[in-house]
């Protein structure tokens, strides 16, 4: 095998290499980001809901990644059904003005 070749073939497989790591400490810095920004949100909502209680602030501190990722799904669970609710609601009020029109109408139609 020429020297030019296995150079080649030695460079091909180094750059192999270091995209390949570079891939997997992307995956790992991206991961840590996204605990660290879902802890800081977790934060804000015990600083706005619970006026910052030290003892949950502390709490919150002392949990591990997985935890704070069940809580964030939680707590997106109850926004989406929260907006269903919403939702739900205002149609029920549609249908309560439509049906309090038609009594009111009824009413002054027979009268």
């Amino acid at each position: 095998m020429k020297l030019t070749t296995k150079v080649t073939l030695g460079l091909s497989v180094a750059a192999a290499a270091s995209i390949a790591s570079t891939v997997f400490v992307s995956d790992k810095v991206v991961t840590k980001v996204r605990h660290m920004a879902n802890r800081k949100k977790v934060e804000r909502f015990v600083e706005d809901k619970f006026n910052g209680n030290e003892t949950l602030l502390n709490f919150v501190d002392n949990l591990e990644d997985k935890d704070i990722e069940s809580f964030m799904k939680v707590a997106q669970k109850v926004s989406a059904k929260r907006d269903k609710v919403a939702a739900y609601g205002d149609n029920v009020k549609n249908a309560t003005d439509n049906v309090k029109e038609k009594i009111v109408d009824l009413m002054e139609h027979n009268c």
